[in-house]
């Protein structure tokens, strides 16, 4: 995975997955976290953001997916767990191959093991009830941009 430390400071480069199907968007959150996130996962060497996400969905949910197209490039500051993140990632909009048995907001568990991670398929129209992260998500999952946007966001104060 591209991921290393320096110091107090980590540099993650991740991908992760727009997932909307009947109105609602996948979203995810490890049991410890009091926040929500998109599926993905971390980039691995030689291996390209797009072809990232399929393998993260099947490790994560033990279902095939596949990649529409790229949404956002974002370069990400924040701490997290007493570490400053860097964080270069790719927002991909994608479709599940085989049709999800959605129950809204109701939670479920992913099947890779090593993961604390739960499930939930949210309404589109109340993400803003959710603290979803990086927070431009909640307004850009509402209204998807047409083309592929750059976006810089900060939540460091230096």
């Amino acid at each position: 995975m591209l991921r290393f430390d320096v110091g107090d400071s980590r540099f993650n480069f991740r991908s992760a997955a727009v997932i909307i199907h009947e109105g609602h968007v996948l979203i995810h959150r490890s049991e410890k976290d009091n926040f929500w996130a998109l599926p993905g996962g971390r980039v691995e060497f030689f291996e390209t953001s797009e072809d990232t996400l399929p393998r993260e969905i099947l490790e994560e949910l033990g279902v095939h997916s596949y990649v529409v197209r790229l949404l956002w490039h974002v370069e990400n500051f924040f701490e997290y767990a007493g570490k400053n993140y860097h964080e270069i990632s790719n927002y991909f909009l994608a479709e599940l191959v085989e049709r999800p048995e959605i129950t809204p907001e109701v939670d479920f568990p992913g099947i890779e093991e090593e993961l604390d991670l739960i499930y939930r398929w949210v309404p589109v129209n109340k993400l803003s009830e959710y603290v979803l992260k990086p927070s431009f998500l909640v307004e850009g999952i509402q209204s998807l941009p047409l083309t592929t946007e750059y976006i810089k966001f900060n939540e460091l104060s230096h």
